[in-house]
């Protein structure tokens, strides 16, 4: 199974910004048309479902409508020194506080927060290229948040390992 454009198979516009509500609309009416107990579609329910999974994910969204302006296969930036020294300095934090839970707590709120607002600024950019290719700079901007979004994604599942252990040592 090959999916080509997963915003296609919604019939919603190629656009970063989508919000679940729609998303989910659209994945329930998809889903109903070609669930395999009702038309016998599996293949058919299988693309709409990759087409979920792929908008749920703001990364593999963003990939989606990097493929689709022709950009497909771009190599990311190496991630910015700024943001490596962000993730040593969480990640210190979070090994001085490992045992205390509401302490992790804090450090998870503020590492959400930073990934949202990596999501916000992709949505931007993507918002203001107007439809086709895109700049190399503006190119370049967003595969930096995309570095940002995994980093702060690889770091909320540190973090809710450690609070999951803190919390069974108490």
């Amino acid at each position: 199974m090959r999916l080509r454009d997963p915003f296609a198979e919604f019939g919603i516009p190629a656009r970063f910004d989508v919000s679940q509500r729609e998303l989910r609309a659209a994945w329930m009416r998809q889903a109903a048309l070609s669930h395999p107990d009702a038309a016998g579609a599996v293949e058919e329910s299988a693309r709409v479902n990759e087409a979920m999974r792929v908008l749920s994910d703001p990364i593999l969204r963003a990939h989606a409508l990097l493929a689709l302006r022709g950009a497909a296969g771009v190599e990311a930036p190496k991630m910015q020194p700024s943001l490596l020294l962000e993730m040593v300095e969480l990640r210190e934090r979070a090994d001085a506080c490992a045992h205390d839970g509401s302490a992790l707590a804090e450090l998870r709120a503020e590492a959400v927060a930073r990934r949202e607002a990596a999501i916000t600024d992709v949505a931007a950019l993507f918002a203001a290229a107007p439809e086709g290719a895109l700049d190399p700079t503006r190119l370049d901007r967003i595969l930096a948040e995309l570095n940002t979004i995994r980093a702060f994604d690889r770091m909320l599942e540190q973090l809710d390992r450690e609070a999951s252990d803190a919390g069974d040592a108490s």
